[in-house]
């Protein structure tokens, strides 16, 4: 991949991931009170993922192309354990809304 498609690719993950904390926040205000406290602790996981994905993509767009060939084996592995934890998180929250109910 290289480094417009790689931007591209983030910022459709980026994208993503927003529009997934916008749907756990508004469930969180819809949870009860006991629950509210766990939602907002893998929120705040989600929060810190997708910022670290914003500041990878940052770092990647102010690259030169030279620079990017040299970085991009090792941003993309570790783009992708970025991807795997958030997704990991977004599953623990999805396991924790089967309980609420």
């Amino acid at each position: 991949m290289n480094r417009d498609e790689t931007v591209e690719h983030m910022k459709k993950q980026l994208d993503d991931w927003n529009a997934r904390i916008d749907e756990w926040e508004k469930q969180m205000h819809d949870a009860q009170a006991n629950m509210k406290s766990r939602y907002e602790e893998q929120l705040n996981t989600l929060r810190r993922q997708r910022e670290e994905g914003t500041s990878k993509l940052k770092e990647i767009q102010e690259s030169s192309e030279a620079a990017w060939v040299d970085m991009s084996r090792g941003f993309e592995e570790a783009w992708k354990h970025l991807a795997e934890g958030f997704d990991k998180a977004w599953s623990e929250f999805r396991g924790k809304e089967d309980e609420s109910k």
